[in-house]
C-alpha cells in the first residue's frame, strides 16, 4: 500500500526525553542499586570467564550423551565453582525482584487496575485458558514461570531490563533493531500486524512504532505477560491489542496479518507445538504476508551458518541449559527441521536475515 507508513526509529540515536520514555526503574533506590549490582557480577564472570575450559583433562568422545557430559565437566573444581557462581547470581537477580514486587504489590497492582480497560489499545484476559502442559515451568528459572505468578511479565521485564541487559539494550535498542529488519509484503501493505509469544511487548511496541497507522496485536499464553504489556504499551501511548491467547490457537481469520513476528519462542515450547504454530501461522499470513521469525538455528539450516556444537563442553551445556536453566524443549526444538516445516507449510523461505541477536540470522518466509 503507497500509503503505509514506516518509521525506522535509530536506537542510536535516542534522546534523553526517548530514554526517560522509555527508562524502566523502581521507585526505591536500594532495588536499583541491587539490580545493578547483579549485573556488574554477572557480566564479570561472563567476561572474565567466557570460554573457560576444564582445567582436567577430559576425554573428548561423541558417546557421551549432554547429560554425561555435563557430570564429566562438572567433576573439575574450578568449572563447577564457575558454574555455580553463574546460577548463584542469576538466581539472586530473581529473587530480589521478585521481592521487590511482593512487598510493593499494592502500588503494582493498582498501576495495572488503572490501565486494565484503559487505551490506547486493548487487553483481553482468558482465565479460563487451558494452559498447555510445555508452558508449566519456570523458564530461566523465573519463579512461578510466566503463567504462575500475578506479575509475571513485570519480573521479566524489570529482571531484563535492569540486571540482564543493563549497559546494552536497556531502552528496547535490541528490539527496535530487530522491528527495523522486519522486510514488508513485497506490495508494500502493511495494515495489520501480529507478534506471538510477545511475553512482556517490548518487540511488539517497537513493530507499532515502526508501523504506526497498522493494526498491531501481541498474543501470549501469559495472562501476566499480556497485562503488564497492555499497562506498559498504554503509558507509552502506544495502540495495541495485547490477548491471551495461543499461538497454536490464534482465532483470527485466515489470511488476517500482512507482518508476524516472533522472538525467542520456539525453543520455549514443544515440538509438537512448534508444529501446530507453523500450521496456524500458515492460516492467518495472507499471500504475500511476511513472517520474521528470530530463535536459534535448527537441523535443516546451511552448514556454514549452523554447526551442531559436538564437543564436551557443548554438549554440557546442553544439559545445563535443560536441566539448571529449565528450558525443557530447546533440545528438540534444534532438532527441528524448521526451514522444511516452514516451507511444507506453503512459505518461501529466507534465511539471510542480518544477524542481530548473538549472530543468528532472523529467517524471513513469505507465504505463498
Amino acid at each position: 500500500m503507497a500509503g503505509t507508513v514506516d518509521i525506522k526509529l535509530d536506537p542510536k540515536s535516542l534522546t534523553a526525553a526517548d530514554k526517560a520514555r522509555r527508562r524502566v526503574s523502581f521507585p526505591r533506590l536500594d532495588v536499583n542499586s541491587h539490580m545493578h549490582f547483579a549485573e556488574g557480577v554477572k557480566m564479570w564472570a561472563t567476561r572474565r570467564m567466557a570460554g573457560a575450559q576444564p582445567s582436567s583433562p577430559i576425554c573428548e568422545t561423541e558417546a557421551l550423551t549432554i547429560e554425561q557430559a555435563w557430570a564429566a565437566t562438572m567433576r573439575d573444581p574450578a568449572h563447577a565453582a564457575q558454574t555455580r557462581l553463574n546460577w548463584s547470581i542469576h538466581d539472586f537477580m530473581w529473587d530480589r525482584v521478585c521481592r521487590a514486587f511482593g512487598r510493593d504489590a499494592d502500588h503494582f497492582l493498582a498501576a495495572m487496575e488503572a490501565t486494565d480497560n484503559d487505551g490506547p489499545g486493548s487487553l483481553e484476559l482468558n482465565p479460563a485458558l487451558a494452559i498447555p502442559d510445555y508452558a508449566r515451568h519456570e523458564i530461566h528459572r523465573q519463579p512461578g514461570g510466566y503463567v504462575g505468578d500475578p506479575f509475571g511479565g513485570w519480573v521479566y521485564h524489570y529482571a531484563l531490563t535492569l540486571a540482564h541487559y543493563q549497559g546494552r539494550t536497556p531502552h528496547g535498542e535490541l528490539q527496535m533493531e530487530l522491528a527495523n529488519a522486519v522486510p514488508k509484503p513485497a506490495d508494500g501493505a502493511v495494515n495489520r500486524i501480529l507478534d506471538i509469544g510477545c511475553a512482556s511487548g517490548v518487540l511488539t511496541n517497537a513493530m507499532k512504532e515502526r508501523f504506526p497507522k497498522a493494526e498491531t496485536w501481541g498474543v501470549d499464553v501469559s495472562g501476566p505477560c499480556v497485562r503488564y504489556a497492555h499497562h506498559r504499551a498504554a503509558k507509552l501511548g502506544l495502540d495495541i491489542h495485547f490477548a491471551q491467547r495461543l499461538a497454536e490457537d490464534t482465532k483470527f481469520p485466515n489470511g488476517h496479518f500482512d507482518i508476524v513476528t516472533d522472538y525467542l519462542l520456539f525453543h520455549e515450547v514443544s515440538a509438537e507445538a512448534a508444529r501446530k504454530i507453523v500450521a496456524e501461522m500458515a492460516r492467518i499470513i495472507r499471500p504475500g504476508g511476511v513472517w520474521c521469525h528470530n530463535d536459534a538455528q535448527t537441523t535443516g539450516w546451511p552448514s556454514e551458518i549452523h554447526r551442531p556444537d559436538t564437543s564436551i563442553q557443548g554438549k554440557a551445556m546442553a544439559w545445563n541449559l535443560y536441566r539448571h536453566n529449565y528450558e525443557p524443549w530447546y533440545e528438540a526444538y534444534k532438532a527441528l527441521d524448521f526451514p522444511a516445516l516452514l516451507r511444507d507449510a506453503g512459505f518461501d523461505v529466507d534465511m539471510s536475515g542480518p544477524p542481530i541477536f548473538r549472530g543468528r540470522p532472523s529467517v524471513n518466509a513469505v507465504k505463498r
